[in-house]
């Protein structure tokens, strides 16, 4: 299940990327102030910046398969 909460950790993360890209993009052609592509910026980095940081308490804890070499 390891692998799984991985897999789930990195697509939550490139996805905050992609909505990063889209908020600039949208930021930079619309010709209007566009609040929600700053949300969206905002939004994005703050969480990349919170799962880079916190690390969960049952990510923190040892596998028991590791300790078979596994």
């Amino acid at each position: 299940m390891e692998h799984v909460a991985a897999l789930q950790r990195t697509v939550r993360r490139c996805t905050a990327v992609v909505v990063v890209a889209v908020g600039l993009l949208v930021g930079a052609v619309s010709s209007e102030t566009l609040p929600v592509a700053a949300l969206l910026v905002v939004g994005s980095l703050l969480y990349l910046a919170v799962s880079a940081v916190y690390v969960s308490p049952d990510a923190a804890e040892p596998d028991a398969t590791a300790a078979d070499g596994e």
